[in-house]
């Protein structure tokens, strides 16, 4: 069978020209020039080196309540509710949109993440009008023929799922609603793309509100930090053993959620069902060192604004974004809804208050991070709140590192890197390059990127080069395709590269 990969390069499809040697180079984006020091796209801002930068909104044909970044750099995006069948493919460059034909089941309500090479796997999904309701299916996208196709079913429907990639290339699912209101799928699932076979994990049951924000630790094990719907306790799931140990039995709210080093969680803002009775947000974050001897969540500095629906995404200086969300767990609560972003810095444990965008993002909204350095927020709305809080369109955030001056270049990355092997990145700003970091292609659904992670790199500069030191267990990056950035002194990144990380050539 011909891989992703292979007919990526058959087709002309890769992100990135193949240069002699197996290299790429940057440069080229979705057959859009893309220079390494290329402007954001302009919008008139007081101090945008400062507070960053946001463009006009992009119109859209559809509430992206769903989004994938693809390996090609283009998204991956469908709607909700009744119009769960309706996918586009949009180019963040031109804004172009290419319709998709439906897939086989509604994927509204769906957990997505991207298999190792380069589909889109996405589990469950929308089985009733009413909702509460899961579907068993299995849908794929092939972002090279650009169409859906299905494989084999779970074994229990699941509306509100989350799927993660594990470090041996399978997919886990995790908890979902079955067939009504708090019937949850309390086994876990494991899909394997080699055999096209579900393994359930009875051993493993555990009644999780729907969307886990769920993550690969660097011990191999799975933490569920928080859910989409309600503060929980923290427990980790040892897959060889099917055993949840609980981490910290104080559940400490928290909407969103990333991993900003490998083992360390930050999560914001307010949970909620998005059912009345509504109640106000929270400005809080918290933060849980899973590499420290007792684990615990600790306070963090709060965000200015209180958030629900908040999307946090991470950025190439290894810095969180938070965007979107309101004042009250009201999904359709305009007057409250916070437009301005803001970025959190791990070093100083402190949110800084950033530029702010013209379309309320509220329930169903989406971020993810481009492979340019910006973020790309969407959606909003779908049968909550007045006809307003239907948003169809996007609009992108240049931060504030894009205005510090020229960007570094990256002039060759491999097409492909296996793991503990040092790697050739050619570059010839290597003697100002102060970090090197992995982001992995995000998926983003209901205030969780079931995808993103971030992976800081060792490296040694040489002579128009860097020799960059690849994790040594996937646990720290699960097989797949990743955004390579360099960043220099003055901490502007490069655009990324995208690749693939592989356990042999």
């Amino acid at each position: 069978m011909t891989t992703t990969r292979e007919r990526l390069e058959e087709s002309g499809g890769p992100l990135l020209s193949v240069l002699a040697g197996g290299m790429l180079a940057l440069g080229m984006l979705g057959g859009v020039v893309l220079p390494s020091d290329a402007p954001p796209v302009a919008q008139a801002s007081p101090a945008p080196a400062q507070v960053g930068q946001w463009s006009t909104p992009l119109p859209l044909p559809l509430v992206a309540v769903h989004a994938a970044l693809l390996a090609n750099g283009h998204i991956l995006a469908w709607d909700g509710q009744t119009w769960g069948y309706t996918s586009i493919v949009l180019d963040p460059l031109t804004g172009v949109t290419t319709p998709l034909a439906p897939p086989v089941s509604n994927v509204f309500c769906t957990g997505l993440c991207a298999l190792p090479d380069g589909r889109i796997f996405v589990a469950g999904g929308h089985g009733d009008v009413n909702g509460h309701v899961g579907v068993t299916n299995l849908n794929l996208f092939d972002p090279i023929g650009q169409r859906w196709t299905t494989a084999a079913p779970m074994a229990y429907p699941r509306w509100y799922p989350t799927v993660t990639a594990l470090p041996d290339g399978r997919m886990l699912v995790t908890a979902g609603e079955m067939n009504g209101d708090r019937d949850v799928a309390v086994v876990p699932e494991i899909y394997d793309p080699r055999t096209n076979q579900w393994t359930s994990l009875e051993g493993a049951a555990l009644d999780l509100p729907y969307y886990p924000h769920m993550f690969v630790l660097p011990d191999g094990r799975l933490l569920a930090a928080s859910t989409t719907e309600d503060a929980i306790e923290t427990f980790a799931l040892s897959l060889p053993t099917q055993t949840w140990t609980v981490i910290d039995p104080i559940p400490v709210d928290g909407g969103s959620a990333v991993q900003y080093l490998p083992g360390k969680i930050l999560k914001a803002g307010t949970s909620a069902d998005s059912d009345p009775p509504y109640f106000p947000s929270a400005p809080t974050a918290y933060v849980l060192d899973m590499t420290s001897p007792a684990p615990a969540w600790r306070p963090t500095g709060s965000m200015a604004f209180a958030r629900t629906y908040l999307n946090l995404t991470l950025l190439p200086d290894g810095t969180v974004l938070a965007t979107g969300g309101g004042a009250s767990t009201d999904p359709g609560g305009l007057p409250g809804a916070v437009h301005a972003a803001e970025i959190w810095s791990p070093t100083t444990e402190t949110w800084t208050t950033m530029a702010s965008m013209q379309a309320p993002r509220l329930y169903h909204s989406t971020a993810l991070l481009l492979q340019d350095g910006r973020v790309i927020t969407m959606g909003g709305g779908r049968f909550f709140g007045p006809p307003e809080s239907e948003q169809f369109s996007a609009e992108i955030f240049s931060p504030p590192y894009l205005f510090k001056g020229l960007r570094p270049i990256l002039a060759s990355v491999p097409l492909t890197a296996t793991y503990g092997t040092v790697m050739p990145v050619g570059t010839p700003d290597a003697a100002r390059i102060a970090s090197v970091a992995l982001l992995k292609l995000g998926t983003v659904t209901h205030a969780f990127n079931q995808e993103q992670r971030y992976v800081p790199l060792a490296f040694t500069h040489g002579v128009g080069r860097l020799n960059v030191q690849m994790p040594l267990s996937p646990n720290l990056a699960p097989p797949g395709y990743y955004m390579l950035f360099i960043v220099d002194t003055t901490g502007v990144p490069s655009v990324g590269a995208i690749f693939h990380v592989q356990a042999t050539p």
